[in-house]
């Protein structure tokens, strides 16, 4: 009786051994998966790269599964490390997520046998948190772009801002300045009955002087208002630009004059545009009163000639110049390149009208400048005519030139 007892202790603790070890292994590969998780989930954060991400994974995911290399894969082009020239063995796994494939992960050749189910099973596990913290890094990243973003146009609104701040304190010097000049000889005409005449017409053409200030201010704003709210009227038909640009010569000459400078006009070849002429006339007023009020000596020239399919008017002049910082900005509404206790008229919105009238005639206008050597602007508009038939039409509107 007591050796069949034996036999069958015997049996039931060999049964109860393999059990154990079967366990143990259970045991020891749960804690190689809890161990590696924990380590991988202490290491891997949000702000990690995909590269940082990727290493972090390759590195543990081999030190834990005794493996020599790996090598990840992802979608976006991405590459970590290398595949051996001889693979014993070999584990590969997909990287996901919620929104789908991210890449592949693969273990190569481990020391001790092959790889097995419980391995794969681990690799998998490493590989969902690779893919949450891949997506978490996008996210990431996307929100940091979006705030670099944000933060940009905050400073662009704050220097708008302060450009309307400008602006207004450069209007209200502005009006004040010929409103003062126009109250106080008005009140001096008033109060002396016995004022000569000729005295009183000096002082009349200085009010008249000033008014002309006040309407080209009063008209500025007037237009800005209006290509803000993009209803600006336009009055388009054919003709001749260099008509448009003679007037404005005959215009502002005296006011070249009274500063002891030439304002002449190159034209080099005649052209018919489809314009607004009161519209392309209030550009070169713009463009020409400008170099006047810039240019202390020497001159200021106008030249018109063709360039293809497009006409090319430029205005140079020989005065103060544009330091290049600027040059980017000066076609902005607000923007005075002067300083802030400015010593020029104007409100800063000359240049943001002219290119908003070139626009619409679907031309360009650039500008080259040096500090001390003058300024060009040059404006390109498309002709209306081939280049054979615009002498015909300049010829037509200046019959005497």
């Amino acid at each position: 009786m007591s050796q069949p007892s034996l036999a069958a202790f015997e049996e039931r603790l060999a049964a109860s051994k393999v059990e154990i070890e079967a366990l143990t292994q259970e045991t020891l590969n749960l804690y190689r998966q809890v161990n590696l998780l924990y380590r991988i989930g202490e290491s891997m954060n949000a702000c990690l790269s995909p590269e940082d991400v990727g290493q972090l994974v390759l590195r543990e995911s081999c030190k834990i599964l005794r493996a020599t290399s790996g090598r990840i894969v992802l979608d976006d082009g991405v590459t970590l490390g290398t595949r051996p020239e001889v693979v014993e063995s070999e584990l590969q796994v997909p990287i996901e997520n919620a929104h789908g494939h991210l890449g592949v992960v693969t273990i190569f050749n481990k020391r001790n046998g092959f790889f097995t189910a419980a391995d794969e099973k681990l690799i998998r596990a490493v590989a969902r948190q690779a893919g949450i913290a891949l997506e978490n890094n996008r996210l990431i990243q996307g929100l940091l772009a979006k705030n670099r973003e944000l933060e940009r146009l905050n400073e662009e609104l704050k220097a708008v801002d302060q450009m309307k701040s400008d602006f207004v304190s450069n209007v209200s010097h502005e009006l004040r300045t010929p409103l003062a000049s126009i109250k106080g000889f008005a009140a001096t005409i008033l109060a002396d009955d016995e004022m000569p005449p000729e005295i009183q017409r000096e002082f009349v053409g200085i009010i008249n002087d000033e008014s002309d200030k006040l309407s080209v201010i009063i008209n500025d704003i007037l237009d800005i208002s209006k290509m803000m709210s993009g209803h600006m009227k336009f009055d388009v038909r054919p003709a001749p630009l260099e008509s448009v640009v003679y007037d404005v010569v005959k215009l502002l000459n005296m006011l070249a004059e009274r500063k002891g400078l030439a304002l002449t006009f190159d034209l080099i070849d005649p052209a018919m545009i489809l314009m607004d002429s009161t519209r392309i006339s209030q550009v070169l007023k713009n463009l020409v009163g400008n170099a006047i009020k810039f240019t202390d000596t020497g001159g200021v020239r106008l030249t018109q000639w063709l360039e293809g399919d497009h006409v090319c008017l430029a205005v140079e002049d020989t005065g103060e110049g544009i330091p290049e910082d600027h040059l980017p900005y000066i076609f902005e509404k607000f923007y005075r390149v002067e300083n802030v206790v400015h010593t020029k008229e104007g409100t800063g919105l000359g240049l943001a009208l002219v290119r908003t009238i070139v626009d619409h005639h679907h031309g360009t206008i650039d500008v080259r400048s040096r500090p001390g050597e003058g300024s060009t602007f040059t404006v390109r508009l498309p002709l209306a005519l081939p280049p054979g038939d615009a002498e015909v039409s300049r010829a037509e509107a200046h019959p005497d030139r």
